[in-house]
C-alpha cells in the first residue's frame, strides 16, 4: 500500500507541476521553407523547426471537430542492433504501464481520460516510436503538456518508481514473442524478413528475442529513451480543428524545456543489399490459417528505398500493375494452367527509408492432378521472364491512359486521406518518417513527373537485375499430399523454427 501511495503522489506531483507553472517560450522558430510559416489557411501544409530541433508540421482540416495530435519519434525496430531488438517494445510497456493505444492506470490513462482524447494509437513500430491521440480544439494546450510529460524523464521516473513496472513490462514483452510464435502471417513475415533481409533481420522486428528482455534493465531502457526519444529525432503533427497562429504559441510553450541532443543517427546503419538474396529462393510454408483447395504465390524482391531515384517510379507501376484489367493481370489469367483458376492479383511496394520490398502474388486453386510446384515456375516465368521484360523494353508496355489513371488515383485516394484528421495525420507521420517535411511536400511532383522511361529503369534496376524470393503458402495438408514434388525442387519449408531471426 505504501509503494502505492508513492506512486500516486509522484505521478500526481507531476502532472501538477506541469498544468500549474507554465514553460517560458521559446525565443524563434525558423520556417523550413518559403511561404511555410504557420499562417495557415484550412489545407495548408505548414512546417517549421523549434530550436530544439524538433520538426514541426501543421495541417488545418476545415469542419472537423477535433485535433489528431501527435508525436512521432524516428526508431523503433529499424533503429534496433542483435542486441537490443524488442527493448523499444518494452519500453512501450513502461512509459504506458500497458501499450500506447490501451494505456494503463492509473496512469496515464488518468491523463489521456482527463483531456477526453479518443483514438489513441502509437508506441513502437517497425520504422517509429510515438503517440497519437484525438482530442477537442479546447484542450490542444493541456494535450501538448502531456505529451512532454509522457515522453520526459519525470514520466520515466514516476514509471519506475513502481518496481512491478518493469517486470510487468518484461511479462507483457515476452508474452507478445509468444504469440508471435503462433501467429502464421507474423511467421510468414519472420521468415520472409530473414531471407531477404539477412544482414539484419532485427531491424525488421519489433518483438526482440527472450534473452535481450529478459536480461533488460532499469538503466538500459533510460539509455534508449535519453538516446532516441530526442527532439531533433522528432516531428510534431497537428492536424484538424485548429489555427495555426493559436498553436504555434502552445507548442513553443509546451516543449520550450526540450532540448537538442546528440543525433542518434550520426553512425549511418548498413544499407540492405541488392539483391536480397545471392539466389532465387524457394520457400514453401504449411500455413494453418490458408484454406483447403486453395494455395497463394508469391514473389518477393529487394525494392527501391524512399532516397532512391526509383520510389516513385515504384509506386506508380504498383498502381498500374495492380489493376484488374492490366497486362500483367491478363498475362497471369492467361497463362497459367487452366486448372488452378488465377485470382487475386496482388502488386504491392511496401516502402520504407532502408527496408521496401516488392511482389506479385496470386490465389491459386488447387486440383489433384495439377503439379503445384511446376506452377510456380509458369508463375514465375510469366511475371519476371516475360513481362517484366516487356516492361523493360517496351517503353508503350502501359498505356498513356494507365498513367494519366494511376496518377490520378494515387493523387485522389491521398486527397481523400487528407481531409480526415486521423488519416492526415497518418500520412504525414508516414512522409516525415520517409524523408522530412520535404519528402512530404514533394511527393506529388515526384509521382507527376514518371515516365514510360523511368518505368523502363525501374523495371531493369529491380526485376531484371534483381533476384527473388518465392513463397508458396497452402494448408498443412495440402502441402503432406505435395511435399514430395516440393522437395524435388528443393523448396525449403517455412518452420517455426527457422522463421525468427534470432533462433
Amino acid at each position: 500500500m505504501m509503494i502505492q501511495t508513492k506512486r500516486l503522489g509522484i505521478a500526481l506531483m507531476a502532472l501538477v507541476l506541469l498544468f500549474m507553472y507554465p514553460l517560458p517560450l521559446l525565443l524563434s522558430a525558423q520556417a523550413q521553407s518559403p511561404g511555410s510559416d504557420g499562417t495557415g489557411e484550412a489545407g495548408t501544409l505548414a512546417t517549421y523547426t523549434l530550436e530544439s530541433g524538433m520538426e514541426v508540421i501543421l495541417y488545418p482540416v476545415r469542419d472537423s471537430g477535433s485535433v489528431l495530435t501527435s508525436i512521432v519519434f524516428r526508431g523503433g525496430a529499424q533503429a534496433q542492433t542483435n542486441k537490443t531488438a524488442g527493448l523499444f517494445r518494452m519500453l512501450e510497456h513502461v512509459l504506458f504501464r500497458g501499450t500506447a493505444s490501451t494505456p494503463g492506470e492509473p496512469e496515464p490513462a488518468g491523463a489521456m481520460d482527463a483531456l477526453g482524447t479518443a483514438a489513441l494509437d502509437g508506441g513502437a513500430q517497425t520504422d517509429r516510436f510515438g503517440l497519437s491521440f484525438l482530442v477537442s480544439p479546447e484542450m490542444l494546450g493541456q494535450g501538448l503538456d502531456t505529451i512532454v510529460y509522457l515522453f520526459s524523464g519525470l514520466r520515466l521516473d514516476t514509471a519506475f518508481a513502481d518496481p512491478l513496472a518493469l517486470e510487468e513490462a518484461r511479462t507483457s514483452s515476452l508474452d507478445e514473442i509468444s504469440r508471435a510464435l503462433a501467429d502464421p502471417e507474423r511467421l510468414f513475415e519472420s521468415a520472409m524478413a530473414r531471407k531477404l533481409f539477412a544482414t539484419a533481420p532485427w531491424r525488421l522486428d519489433s518483438s526482440g528475442t527472450e534473452p535481450i528482455l529478459k536480461a533488460a534493465t532499469e538503466d538500459s531502457l533510460r539509455a534508449l529513451s535519453a538516446a532516441w526519444l530526442v527532439p531533433n529525432n522528432a516531428v510534431l503533427i497537428l492536424a484538424g480543428n485548429f489555427d495555426p497562429l493559436t498553436a504555434r504559441p502552445l507548442i513553443e510553450k509546451s516543449f520550450s524545456s526540450w532540448k537538442k541532443a546528440g543525433d542518434p543517427w550520426k553512425t549511418p546503419q548498413a544499407v540492405f543489399p541488392k539483391p536480397g538474396v545471392a539466389r532465387p529462393t524457394l520457400v514453401v510454408y504449411p500455413d494453418p490459417s490458408v484454406q483447403p483447395g486453395e494455395a497463394y504465390i508469391e514473389m518477393r524482391y529487394r525494392g527501391p528505398d524512399a532516397g532512391s531515384a526509383r520510389s516513385a517510379a515504384a509506386e506508380l507501376w504498383a498502381e498500374m500493375a495492380a489493376q484488374p484489367g492490366s497486362r500483367l493481370a491478363m498475362a497471369v489469367s492467361k497463362g497459367m494452367p487452366k486448372w488452378s483458376s488465377p485470382s487475386a492479383l496482388g502488386v504491392r511496394y511496401e516502402l520504407s527509408r532502408s527496408a521496401s520490398w516488392l511482389s506479385v502474388s496470386a490465389r491459386l486453386v488447387l486440383d489433384a492432378k495439377g503439379s503445384l510446384p511446376d506452377s510456380v515456375f509458369t508463375f514465375k516465368e510469366i511475371v519476371r521472364g516475360t513481362e517484366m521484360y516487356a516492361m523493360k523494353t517496351n517503353a508503350g508496355y502501359f498505356t498513356a491512359k494507365e498513367y494519366e489513371r494511376a496518377k490520378s488515383s494515387l493523387l485522389e485516394r491521398r486527397s481523400a486521406l487528407l481531409a480526415d484528421p486521423q488519416e492526415a495525420a497518418t500520412v504525414l507521420a508516414d512522409g516525415w518518417i520517409l524523408g522530412g517535411s520535404a519528402w512530404i511536400k514533394a511527393w506529388t511532383d515526384r509521382i507527376g513527373k514518371v515516365t514510360s522511361k523511368d518505368i523502363i529503369a525501374f523495371a531493369d534496376e529491380y526485376f531484371m537485375k534483381n533476384l527473388e524470393v518465392v513463397a508458396v503458402r497452402l494448408a498443412p495438408a495440402e502441402y503432406a499430399a505435395r511435399k514430395k514434388g516440393f522437395d524435388s525442387y528443393a523448396f525449403e519449408q517455412v518452420t517455426a523454427q527457422k522463421a525468427f531471426w534470432w533462433r
